[in-house]
């Protein structure tokens, strides 16, 4: 089963249960799943919403002679708590949470059409920071006319060749996209994992800023473009939501200086290359499982 979504410390190897909590089913076929909690904004002036869309298909992975997936993805739905200092989007059966290969390096493009001015500057010194804390390698391979999804397919041969689909990055207004942007939504992110022997796998994703609300540049205090950045694009790379406002993965945005917490850095190292290199299936059409 395959999943295309949002995220403490937990460990990779098994994902405890808090009490009172259950451990959610797999994803249905096509259903979509809400959004993190929080999705409301405070009533406090320049406060954003920052979330990732959870959705789900079934998937048949397929790997020489395999013919059935290697196992089940779980979306996690509820915010790690801030004693837990981190934790992921998505964890299989085991608990093991989905992630990038680190031994390859990340391909994105970027929708252009809407860009601020310093828009190109802020992402690249987001992507910068992201790579910092994580080892993970990113590579720019140019502007692209796609426009964010949420029916955007993992596998673009026509348009990306014979691999899986780069991470698609940019600013559009609201009505450009079916993401959610508006009404005190500032950012969106989507990913799309796949199931393996060695764990879930991250093998692209979409972040998307509101372009209609244009927020100040760099990553200063306040409000701005380089914390909505750095929240979302974390999520891309399988960080979930946590209850701590010293970290970035707090869902709200905050008036302190956009660095990422040592809660951030933790989940960070454990899905990035510290945590070794993680292979991902190759790249096909998902489909149904039987």
């Amino acid at each position: 089963m395959d999943g295309e979504g949002q995220g403490g410390y937990w460990a990779p190897a098994v994902l405890p249960l808090r009490p009172g909590q259950q451990r959610p089913g797999p994803l249905r076929p096509g259903a979509p799943v809400a959004p993190a909690p929080y999705r409301q904004p405070l009533v406090l002036p320049m406060v954003v919403v920052l979330v990732a869309v959870l959705l789900a298909a079934a998937l048949a992975v397929r790997r020489g002679q395999d013919a059935a997936a290697v196992g089940e993805i779980f979306p996690v739905r509820q915010d790690a708590p801030a004693a837990a200092g981190w934790g992921p989007t998505y964890v299989d059966e085991q608990g093991r949470p989905a992630r990038w290969d680190p031994c390859r390096p990340i391909s994105y493009v970027v929708q252009a059409g809407w860009i601020p001015d310093a828009g190109r500057g802020d992402l690249a010194e987001a992507l910068r920071r992201l790579g910092a804390a994580s080892g993970l390698e990113f590579v720019d391979e140019g502007d692209t006319d796609e426009l964010p999804s949420l029916a955007r397919s993992a596998y673009q041969p026509d348009r990306y060749g014979d691999r899986w689909a780069p991470l698609l990055l940019g600013w559009v207004p609201p009505g450009a996209t079916d993401l959610g942007l508006g009404s005190g939504v500032q950012g969106m992110s989507l990913s799309v994992a796949v199931p393996g022997r060695a764990g879930p796998s991250l093998v692209s994703g979409q972040v998307v800023l509101d372009a209609a609300n244009r927020l100040a540049p760099g990553f200063g205090p306040g409000t701005t473009d380089g914390e909505v950045l750095l929240h979302e694009l974390a999520h891309a790379v399988g960080l979930g939501h946590v209850l701590d406002a010293t970290q970035v993965m707090y869902p709200r945005t905050t008036n302190s200086e956009s660095e990422f917490g040592a809660g951030d850095r933790t989940g960070l190292a454990t899905l990035g290359a510290p945590a070794g290199c993680h292979p991902a299936p190759r790249a096909a059409k998902l489909r149904p499982a039987p």
